[in-house]
């Protein structure tokens, strides 16, 4: 007598669907997803790049090109990052000696 309730499990599905929720929790809970242009590093955030650039060349500090270098590094330009980074790493160190 074959009765469906006795029926073997297909453990494959049951492997592929843990992944598949391990995957997609892992996925949600470390914010992978795009953030929303409106959100707090989009166009509308109060430091924008060009208020940002108008301050560095007004009034050049370390914290000004460190912001900047966060900008480009949040919108993908790596190399523009590293280049604010190193400006702001010799300001600070002019300024450690200044103080």
């Amino acid at each position: 007598m074959k009765n469906a309730v006795f029926a073997r499990p297909n453990l494959k599905v049951f492997l592929l669907g843990a992944i598949l929720i391990a995957v997609v929790q892992d996925f949600i809970a470390k914010g992978r997803s795009q953030a929303s242009i409106f959100s707090a590093t989009g166009a509308f955030a109060p430091d924008n790049l060009d208020q940002l650039l108008a301050d560095a060349r007004l009034n050049p500090r370390s914290e000004v090109y460190l912001r900047i270098s966060r900008w480009y590094e949040m919108r993908g330009e790596i190399k523009k990052a590293m280049a604010y980074l190193h400006k702001a790493r010799k300001l600070a160190e002019v300024e450690e000696f200044e103080d």
